[in-house]
């Protein structure tokens, strides 16, 4: 079978809890189709791990991005170090829903909580919502 990648040699952490094993990865489309021993398969794409940890993405369940997500939509201060999925707006302020009249307020409330300054924050993102579903779709283009 010939797959989208696989990375090879790796130390396999599974999220599991039980010990890293050393193995290879496949992926075919978008989810991972074998763990093992893969020397006789193929792939479009292969990368060697060795010497390196081979982990699901993590999650942070707390972060500080809501502004940096309009100016940096692959959050990389977490996707290069990877953080797959993070939650934003749980520590009580986010930017959405916001009526318009309320945008300045809201970065300056922001500037306190969050030390972003609030000209880059009025000036860095679009502003082009009022809904949380509006912002949700902009900041997950």
């Amino acid at each position: 079978m010939a797959h989208k990648l696989i990375i090879r040699n790796g130390v396999i952490i599974d999220g599991t809890g039980s010990p890293g094993y050393a193995a290879d990865l496949a992926v075919a489309g978008d989810r991972i189709s074998a763990i093992g021993d893969l020397s006789n398969e193929t792939a479009v794409t292969e990368i060697d791990a060795a010497g390196q940890v081979v982990t699901p993405g993590f999650i942070d369940m707390h972060t500080h991005l809501d502004a940096q997500v309009g100016w940096d939509p692959l959050l990389t201060s977490s996707s290069w170090h990877g953080v797959t999925t993070v939650l934003i707006g749980n520590c009580g302020v986010t930017f959405a829903p916001v009526a318009r009249e309320h945008r300045e307020y809201l970065a300056e409330m922001m500037e306190s909580v969050e030390d972003i300054s609030r000209t880059a924050i009025l000036s860095g993102l679009p502003w082009d919502w009022t809904t949380y579903p509006e912002y949700w779709t902009r900041s997950s283009a």
